[in-house]
């Protein structure tokens, strides 16, 4: 059931407005809406073109699994002039450029927000003629890069090598809106996130009605089948934490609750105020993979998938939610409630000297990461993402300010109601409830589709975008 809701809720949309002279005016929280009229203006679909052998196996049901589906996020424009008009820079995560697609100097598409027709914009020569190996961010650091992609990572046999992000250009006379970046050192344990991108179907489990997955004969989980048709889904949670950025961890330290899909990595992570603060990138190691073995998923399963799984089959729905919470595990450590401890070995030995000590401190540190790699999805964290591109001699001009009031209101559209559940927030009033009301869920947009991205990723020349004259002075610059 869908119903509007919550459209125009204030009369200058994105701001309260304090009383009393000399008080400035204070962000307000956006509605859920609001924020997804922001995510579906910004966020784009990347992936490379298809073969016509590729399309053959999608069509009979095979699917594709080298066929990467990511997303991104519009952060940046340049309006000099070029070939094809204005410059446009969307942020992602690297591991959406395989290593060996690179080196094939594959052609990409970038599917933006268009009104009338869905077009990709094709981006060509991606390979940059650096191969993944050695320190691979040590080796372009300090060097000024100006590519169709620049890369601060690598992703190649199932590893990063770096961090995880990548910028991606394309050029456009179009105008399209450019996404405000927040502050993400802002963020506090408990605050609203919302993560927006495209799903990867083909790369997700087939279930049974029971919400166990399908099996083939060798016991290995059964892919969904392939469809053409794609909606954007816009999920949200709880900020669980917030860690030291490391690239030992590929530059992951923002870590919330778990309702993204496969396909949705690169998308961006915003904050109530509608602002970027990450960039989404890892699903929880307890989700289901397909195309593996199925282990049945329990609160003990100590499994770990610190690797990136190729092409995104490592963000998947799963049953199974733990009981223990970030801030449990955070009470645990300040009482040094933890396995890794020997109750009953004395205090004096494990105070015997500094190195014991430190060992500890290593080892809960460990402990603590691989609880929230397993229990939620993550992040880059948007505050040193830009730290990085400066790194690599990048000057992009960031759009550092709220949402425009025009931005947030030009595609306010209906959105469902969700599923009622625990994980909700409030009591079971009805099946379905009003998303605002939950602290955390998700729902694919029904006003945010592709009808044939098979069709749409052959690259034909209907589908390849072909810009008319810009509209000049009468045009708005959304996102300003």
């Amino acid at each position: 059931m869908i119903k509007i809701r919550h459209i125009f809720t204030a009369s200058m949309t994105g701001f309260i407005v304090s009383l009393g002279s000399g008080v400035d005016a204070v962000p307000r929280k956006l509605t859920v809406e609001e924020i997804n009229s922001i995510a579906k203006q910004t966020t784009v679909l990347i992936a490379p073109k298809l073969t016509k052998e590729e399309i053959d196996d999608l069509l009979d049901k095979k699917p594709v699994k080298k066929w990467t589906v990511g997303s991104g996020v519009i952060i940046a424009k340049e309006d000099k002039k070029y070939k094809e008009g204005k410059k446009y820079y969307v942020l992602t995560v690297t591991h959406n450029f395989s290593q060996k697609q690179i080196a094939e100097d594959t052609d990409y598409g970038i599917v933006t927000s268009d009104r009338d027709k869905r077009e990709v914009h094709q981006v060509t020569e991606i390979n940059d003629g650096k191969k993944c190996n050695g320190d691979f961010f040590r080796r372009i650091k300090n060097q000024k890069l100006e590519a169709a992609l620049v890369r601060f990572g690598c992703f190649e046999r199932q590893k990063i090598n770096g961090y995880d992000l990548a910028i991606v250009s394309f050029e456009s006379e179009k105008n399209y809106p450019v996404a405000s970046l927040g502050n993400a050192s802002q963020l506090k344990e408990g605050d609203k996130v919302y993560i927006s991108g495209w799903p990867k179907i083909e790369a997700e489990p087939k279930l049974k009605p029971d919400g166990t997955p399908q099996l083939d004969s060798e016991g290995k989980i059964i892919c969904k089948d392939p469809a053409p048709r794609r909606q954007r889904r816009l999920a949200w949670g709880q900020l669980q934490a917030s860690t030291a950025v490391t690239e030992q961890d590929n530059g992951y330290s923002l870590y919330y609750t778990d309702h993204t899909r496969p396909g949705m990595s690169g998308g961006p992570v915003f904050n109530s105020d509608g602002k970027v603060v990450g960039i989404h990138g890892r699903g929880s190691a307890n989700k289901l993979i397909c195309g593996q073995i199925y282990p049945p998923i329990s609160n003990n399963n100590s499994t770990s998938k610190d690797s990136l799984q190729a092409e995104n089959n490592w963000q998947y729905y799963s049953a199974f939610k733990s009981q223990n919470t970030w801030p449990q595990n955070q009470k645990h450590q300040a009482q040094n409630d933890w396995e890794i401890f020997n109750e009953s070995e004395p205090q004096n030995n494990l105070e015997k000297d500094s190195n014991n000590n430190q060992n500890n401190s290593d080892l809960l540190e460990q402990d603590n990461n691989s609880i929230l790699k397993r229990m939620y999805s993550s992040a880059q964290n948007v505050d040193y993402s830009q730290q990085l591109i400066t790194q690599v001699g990048m000057n992009l001009s960031f759009q550092l300010e709220a949402p425009s009031k025009s931005l947030i209101e030009s595609e306010i559209k209906q959105v469902p109601n969700i599923p009622t559940s625990p994980e909700s927030g409030i009591g079971k009033k009805s099946e379905f409830i009003d998303p605002n009301e939950a602290n955390e869920g998700g729902f694919e947009d029904p006003n945010d589709t592709i009808e044939n991205i098979y069709e749409l990723f052959k690259f034909d020349t209907e589908n390849i975008i072909r810009d008319e004259p810009s509209a000049g002075t009468e045009s708005i610059l959304l996102g300003n």
